[in-house]
């Protein structure tokens, strides 16, 4: 073993499914920078980002049951990833295109004399607390799938974070100030669906039965972001199938699990 590999053994140890994890960690941190940006374009790559960075995100397990691996941290190094991709970055996205600081600040208690005069508005209010919700709600729950058995169960418990972020996608490509929609209702309703992910609702998995299904609404809520990037107007005829997809994967499953119909 040559002195660089020695120093820089970690590396030596990276797996096809590593690969597929950085590399969804990457997509994230670049939507972020496109989120910072602030443009209606860079808003927009940036949801295009964050749903190809959940179709490679469930590529790692299959990578490394198929190739395996040389360390037993990958689930770690997995969670770490996933509160880039599905914690922070939909966090900053929910507080760059809901709140706006002209309105005023969220919550103020003194004035620029430093006088007590408390003011608040209520949209940036509930903007900020949706973002703060979605980060801190989706790492509490990858902290808790990393430490649980879940990977071992036939559903997730809860909605998983990729699951969140993909509603908040799906929202924001229609009723955001990307097409200049700034209701309080949106963000209030981001913040109440952050909610599901710390509870022991049954999730489908993207495997087996549910693999398929769960990646074509994925792929179709990434044509419905391609087409809205080049102002075509089929992208709002399209958008009600992403969401009618998404809405079944949300709503609508969780129930027939629950009912055992898909029980053998």
């Amino acid at each position: 073993m040559s002195i660089l590999e020695r120093w820089f053994k970690p590396l030596t140890l990276i797996s096809y499914a590593d690969l597929a994890t950085l590399t969804s960690a990457t997509l994230g941190f670049l939507a972020i920078t496109y989120i910072i940006d602030g443009t209606t374009s860079s808003y927009i790559v940036a949801l295009l980002l964050l749903p190809i960075s959940a179709i490679i995100d469930g590529m790692d397990g299959a990578l490394a049951r198929k190739f395996g691996t040389k360390h037993d941290y990958g689930k770690y190094l997995d969670s770490i990833s996933d509160s880039i991709c599905f914690g922070i970055a939909p966090s900053i996205l929910v507080y760059s295109l809901y709140y706006d600081i002209a309105r005023g600040p969220a919550l103020d208690i003194f004035d620029n004399n430093m006088q007590i005069n408390f003011r608040y508005n209520i949209e940036n209010l509930v903007a900020i607390s949706a973002s703060l919700m979605i980060a801190l709600l989706s790492i509490f729950r990858l902290a808790r799938f990393t430490m649980g058995k879940q990977g071992s169960k036939k559903y997730f418990e809860g909605l998983p974070a990729p699951g969140l972020t993909m509603f908040i996608v799906v929202v924001s490509i229609k009723y955001s100030s990307i097409n200049e929609i700034n209701d309080v209702l949106v963000p209030l309703a981001i913040g109440l669906v952050s909610l599901l992910t710390v509870t022991t609702i049954p999730y489908a998995k993207a495997r087996a039965g549910f693999r398929n299904p769960i990646l074509f609404g994925i792929l179709v809520l990434i044509a419905t972001v391609i087409l809205r990037f080049f102002n075509n107007d089929l992208w709002e005829i399209i958008w009600f199938a992403a969401f009618a997809l998404y809405m079944s994967y949300f709503a609508l499953i969780p129930a027939l699990i629950a009912n055992g119909s898909f029980d053998e």
